[in-house]
């Protein structure tokens, strides 16, 4: 497999990101963002609970990180895309600002079927400027699903290498926070526990009040 994280000095035990890191992962957490109470039948009142929760739970992993990266990964040929990095144009990151990080052939991935063309998941990184960024690039990663506008359908990463910290919204339903240390978490399993997703809340406590 290649390995899309050796450009960095990381403590991470694994090469790439996954879609799951709840439970690809040995310490993490699950959030809701929408929430069930908030129907997609009002897209706008969704999206609004999603972002105020997302950010605020960002805000908090990363209040004293000296260095955050956001790393975008989307799905296409060998070649990738030359547009895909166009929407975080409107975060104040232009194409000069990303760093291509490298393609994983999706070759024996159950999601993809074997007799179509070979699929790879291409990855970029970007240093965000502070937490203003970040919030900006989160709007991006929540939007798609809901048709909210401007959002883009790239899978989104924010991650502290120092700390082997990552945070990953996968769209309006829910984000997951993922750490190498269970102790960079425990605070945030105490300070936001009403928004753990309820599906694995059991799995959750027992690894942090256990």
């Amino acid at each position: 497999m290649t390995d899309i994280l050796k450009h960095f000095e990381h403590p991470f035990p694994y090469g790439e990101f996954s879609h799951n890191l709840f439970d690809d992962t040995e310490f993490a957490l699950r959030f809701e963002l929408g929430g069930e109470d908030v129907s997609t039948d009002r897209p706008l009142k969704r999206f609004i609970q999603a972002y105020d929760r997302a950010t605020s739970v960002a805000t908090e992993v990363f209040s004293d990180t000296g260095c955050l990266w956001m790393l975008s990964s989307v799905y296409g040929d060998a070649e990738p895309r030359k547009k895909r990095l166009k929407p975080f144009k409107l975060c104040g990151l232009k194409k000069n600002n990303f760093q291509y990080l490298g393609a994983v052939s999706q070759k024996g991935n159950p999601d993809f079927d074997e007799d179509d063309d070979e699929v790879f998941r291409h990855w970029d990184a970007a240093e965000l400027e502070d937490l203003g960024q970040l919030r900006e690039v989160i709007w991006l990663a929540l939007g798609c699903e809901l048709g909210i506008r401007p959002a883009s359908f790239a899978d989104i990463y924010f991650v502290d290498f120092k700390k082997g910290i990552v945070l990953y919204a996968y769209d309006d339903r829910g984000m997951d926070v993922s750490a190498v240390r269970k102790e960079d978490l425990m605070s945030l399993y105490r300070n936001r526990n009403p928004w753990l997703l309820e599906y694995g809340f059991d799995e959750m406590k027992a690894v942090f009040e256990g």
